[in-house]
């Protein structure tokens, strides 16, 4: 069920209604409400959800008692081959076959047949984070299966994250009855949905037709339009994820919750680190905390950061997407942060700390990384590794900077880069902002732009609504 549809939004009115009228009934009313809206994708994967829900909380309740450990792993290997099966057993045996040359599936197989449920990377994880931080009692079990039930399903955040940890939602749901109505988080609510509504339906779905026009004839593409169909698609990606991230944090806030914040304007990082503290922050999060640091972060001298960087980043990949691109997207981006710690310590050692403070060596940066990460976003958009990397290296090739009849294109790109900007200035300064708004701007002017952006809003959606991006994965 999408955000952006009635059949979502006529949900949310009557759970909101509910919500602030019964307040002792909140669980269970938000229990039915998570149900009704996963069951759209399927009455099977509902019960599945439903059953995993159920494993994993009665195993995190088992690890107060002597079988902790052997808990602790059983209920993480059960959740790891759940989202195995699902998600990559065709993609195994396929490549199986390939290496082997031996045919493995035939066209009537089963497996074949298997549908991916929807959000089950990210409820897998979730569930992973809850179960490792249960049993390091970094936080108790959940009151009550029902309680782990919206900590797990709850609507806005379900489908494509962001990934929240029992310390920081968990509170919240325990603490669902002393909720009271607040007008600033309806204020704040609005605010994001619109934001999240504007980049769905004004802006990804708008460049959705012509990347998918570009990347269809992959193999015939020159380099400069591999470079044109690579910046559309950045800004497709970035736009339609954020949107979902950002309507999830204002429905949340509807309800007198706060989701964490999972983007913050990432192109204009200068370096991969920084990326992955600005691009998907959760997962960034989720995979350093359970993967990095598992396997020793940088406490081990630097060949073994170095390595244990490159895992983590290649787990990364492989969450993303059955497929070498996706694998390949994952290593590297594991190979850059690598290569960006090396270079750190070698400018250190020639002396170079200074370039830091350079505001041109820093805007260089971010041109040089957001092409950089141009190139990575072809790994993640192309089909097949080898249809990919050939785009690529028509990209570096010289004749790759021939923009003939590509210029509108170009025109587009740096306006959405200019947007990006000016949406990190208004993150930056949004309270100054707002309150600024506020004080020159009387109430009625106010209403005039919010009604007339809501009708703005509600026209767009009267178009064909696509589904997002990340819903895939």
């Amino acid at each position: 069920m999408l955000f952006h549809t009635p059949e979502f939004i006529t949900l949310m009115i009557v759970s909101l209604v509910l919500f602030y009228a019964l307040p002792r009934w909140r669980i269970p009313m938000l229990t039915v409400a998570n149900m009704i809206f996963y069951v759209v994708a399927g009455v099977g994967n509902l019960i599945l959800f439903l059953a995993m829900t159920a494993f994993t909380y009665y195993c995190s309740k088992g690890m107060r008692g002597p079988y902790a450990r052997f808990l602790l792993w059983f209920s993480i290997i059960v959740n790891v081959a759940n989202l195995v099966f699902f998600k990559y057993t065709t993609f195994l045996i396929r490549s199986a076959e390939n290496w082997t040359g031996v045919k493995l599936l035939t066209e009537n197989s089963f497996l074949l047949k298997i549908v991916l449920p929807i959000g089950i990377s990210f409820y897998t994880f979730q569930m992973i984070a809850y179960l490792v931080d249960v049993y390091k009692k970094k936080w108790e079990p959940a009151q009550s299966v029902f309680h782990f039930w919206v900590f797990i399903s709850f609507f806005a955040h379900l489908v494509a994250g962001p990934i929240m940890r029992g310390r920081e939602f968990m509170p919240q749901i325990d603490n669902l009855a002393k909720i009271r109505y607040s007008a600033a988080n309806f204020r704040l609510g609005a605010f994001f949905l619109s934001l999240g509504i504007f980049k769905k339906v004004v802006l990804a779905d708008y460049l959705t037709p012509h990347v998918d026009q570009f990347f269809a004839h992959t193999s015939t593409m020159t380099g400069a339009e591999g470079w044109v169909a690579a910046y559309l698609f950045a800004f497709q990606i970035f736009f339609d994820f954020s949107a979902y991230s950002e309507m999830a944090l204002g429905i949340a806030y509807f309800f007198g919750m706060e989701l964490a914040v999972n983007f913050r304007t990432p192109y204009l990082s200068t370096n991969p680190t920084e990326f992955w503290r600005r691009w998907h922050i959760t997962l960034s999060n989720w995979i350093k905390d359970y993967i990095y640091i598992p396997l020793g972060g940088s406490r081990k001298g630097e060949v073994r950061q170095y390595t244990n960087l490159f895992i983590a980043m290649t787990v990364s990949g492989i969450w993303h997407g059955a497929s070498w691109t996706f694998v390949a997207w994952g290593m590297f981006y594991g190979a850059l942060a690598t290569v960006h710690k090396i270079y750190l310590v070698v400018k250190e050692k020639l002396g170079l700390g200074f370039l830091d403070k350079s505001r041109i060596y820093h805007v260089i940066a971010i041109i040089v990384f957001f092409h950089i990460t141009c190139i990575a976003w072809v790994l993640f958009r192309v089909n097949g590794l080898h249809n990919a990397l050939s785009l690529i290296k028509r990209m570096l090739s010289p004749q790759a900077f021939h923009f003939a009849g590509l210029y509108m294109y170009l025109a587009v790109a740096v306006g959405l880069f200019a947007l990006h900007i000016v949406e990190h200035f208004l993150q930056k300064h949004r309270t100054g902002l707002s309150a600024w708004w506020h004080r020159y701007f009387p109430a009625p002017v106010r209403a005039l732009l919010y009604t007339a952006v809501a009708a703005i809003l509600i026209l767009a959606l009267r178009g064909e609504q696509n589904t997002f991006i990340y819903f895939q994965f």
